[in-house]
C-alpha cells in the first residue's frame, strides 16, 4: 500500500521512518530468521544483534506454532457472535508468557509455564470447533462459492469508479482506492442495476436470498491430505460417459481442518518453563502429558461436491454418479 501510494507514504513518513514502518510490516507478517526446516520460517534477521527482539514476531503472526493475539482476537468476537463457548482462556495465558532465551543461544522466544500445555490445546479445540462449525461449515462454504460465482459474472459488467478511472474487480486488490470500495454493498449494486449483463449475478444472488443454495450431493472420508490431482480425477469420473449433467453443474471443493501448522502438533512447537526456572525447552509428546490428547494426526481433508444447479433432476444424476464413483473405490 505504501509503496504504491506516495500520499499515503508522505502522511505516515511525518512519524514514522522507513525502518519503522519496515518493521511494523515485518510484525504484520510474522516473519523470524531462519532456524531449521521444519518450522518453514522465512529469513528477515539478519545479524545477532536482532536475535534478541526475534519474540517480537511471535505476538501478531506467530510462524513459530501458530498461536498469536490475531487468534486470541477472533476467537473471542466468533465465539460471542456464534453463540459458542471457548473454554481457552486468553488473559491466563499472556498472565503464564515470559520472554526467555531458547538454551545456547542467544535468541529469544515467548516461553510458557508448562502447566499451560492443556490450555493451549483447548485453543485448538476451539480453533477446530470454528471452522467446522462456522467457517467452513458446508451451507457457509456453498454460499461463499456462490457469492464468488456471482462475482466472476459481473466482473466484466461493473467496473469500480475511482478517481484515477474503471477499475474491474478482479483487479481491485491492486488499487487501493477501488479495494476499499469493494464491500458487501457491490450485491446490492447489482441487483438494482438494469445491465443485462448482470443477469446471471442477480440470479444467483436471488437465489441465495430465497434459500436455493448449492447443495452438497456426495463427500469422502477424511483422509490426512487430497492432492490436486486426486480432485481432477474425481472431475473426470464424474464426466466420464454422462451426458445429462456438465461442469457448470457441478463443484468440488476441498475443505481442511488443521491445529493450524498443518500436519504438526503446534504445542510441540511451543517452548515451556517450569517454575523457578530459566531454561525453558519444546513441548514434549501429547501422550505424556495425557492420553486423551490427540497425539497422531492434527489435519485432516474431506472433499464435498456441491451441485450448482436448481434442477432436482440433475442434481439427483449427480448424486447417482458420484455414489457410483464411491461404490467402485470401495470395491478395489
Amino acid at each position: 500500500m505504501l509503496d504504491n501510494n506516495e500520499s499515503l507514504k508522505k502522511e505516515f513518513y511525518e512519524t514514522l521512518t522507513e525502518k519503522d514502518l519496515k518493521m511494523i510490516g515485518d510484525l504484520i507478517d510474522g516473519k523470524v530468521s531462519k532456524e531449521n526446516k521444519q518450522q518453514n520460517v522465512d529469513e528477515v534477521v539478519e545479524d545477532d544483534s536482532q536475535q534478541y527482539k526475534k519474540y517480537m514476531y511471535e505476538i501478531v503472526a506467530n510462524k513459530r506454532n501458530a498461536i498469536d493475539v490475531d487468534k486470541m482476537d477472533y476467537f473471542a468476537r466468533d465465539c460471542h457472535g456464534l453463540g459458542m463457548t471457548s473454554n481457552f482462556n486468553h488473559m491466563r495465558f499472556i498472565s503464564q508468557c515470559r520472554v526467555m532465551f531458547i538454551k545456547d543461544s542467544n535468541e529469544t522466544t515467548i516461553a510458557v509455564r508448562e502447566k499451560e500445555e492443556l490450555n493451549l490445546y483447548e485453543l485448538f479445540h476451539t480453533r477446530n470447533g470454528l471452522f467446522r462449525r462456522a467457517y467452513q461449515h458446508p451451507v457457509t462454504h456453498g454460499i461463499q462459492l456462490m457469492i464468488a460465482d456471482a462475482l466472476v459474472a459481473a466482473n466484466d459488467h461493473l467496473p469500480i469508479v475511482t478517481d484515477n478511472g474503471e477499475v474491474k474487480m478482479s483487479k481491485a486488490f491492486d488499487d487501493m482506492y477501488a479495494y476499499e470500495k469493494l464491500t458487501d454493498s457491490v450485491l446490492d449494486v447489482i441487483l438494482m442495476s438494469r445491465n443485462e449483463g448482470l443477469n446471471k449475478s442477480k440470479d444467483l444472488i436471488h437465489r441465495i436470498y430465497n434459500r436455493q443454495l448449492y447443495k452438497v450431493v456426495g463427500r469422502t472420508d477424511p483422509k490426512t491430505e487430497f492432492t490436486k490431482k486426486k480432485l481432477k480425477k474425481y472431475e473426470e469420473d464424474l464426466l466420464k460417459n454422462d451426458q445429462q449433467f456438465g461442469k457448470d453443474d457441478f463443484n468440488l471443493q476441498t475443505l481442511r481442518f488443521s491445529y493450524g501448522k498443518d500436519l504438526q502438533n503446534p504445542i510441540k512447537l511451543v517452548y515451556f518453563y517450569k517454575k523457578d526456572s530459566d531454561e525453558c525447552v519444546e513441548g514434549k509428546d501429547p501422550k505424556e502429558t495425557s492420553l486423551f490428547l490427540p497425539s497422531e494426526n492434527f489435519q485432516e481433508e474431506i472433499i464435498l461436491l456441491y451441485s450448482t444447479c436448481i434442477d432436482d433432476k440433475k442434481t439427483k444424476y449427480i448424486k447417482r454418479k458420484w455414489d457410483e464413483i464411491q461404490k467402485k473405490q470401495e470395491d478395489l
